[in-house]
């Protein structure tokens, strides 16, 4: 089996309410992240290059930074 995109060391929060919350004050809500469940059942988001707009914007680092997972 191929790893993908291992989202289980991605930054995740043990409610999706908790995950919203830190998006909105990292200012990473609007960029239409994918919310998933990891392993542990703990929320996190991927956020697509493309599908969030960060590829136009320039700042496709803006998610990873703050340590979530990017696809593109």
């Amino acid at each position: 089996m191929i790893d993908f995109c291992n989202i289980d060391n991605a930054k995740s929060y043990a409610t999706e309410a908790n995950l919203m919350k830190a998006l909105a004050t990292l200012g990473l809500d609007q960029m239409r992240p994918v919310i998933v469940r990891n392993r542990e059942g703990r929320f996190t988001a991927i956020f697509g290059l493309h599908l969030s707009g960060m590829a136009c914007s320039g700042n496709v680092m803006a998610a990873a930074n703050h340590g979530f997972k990017t696809i593109n």
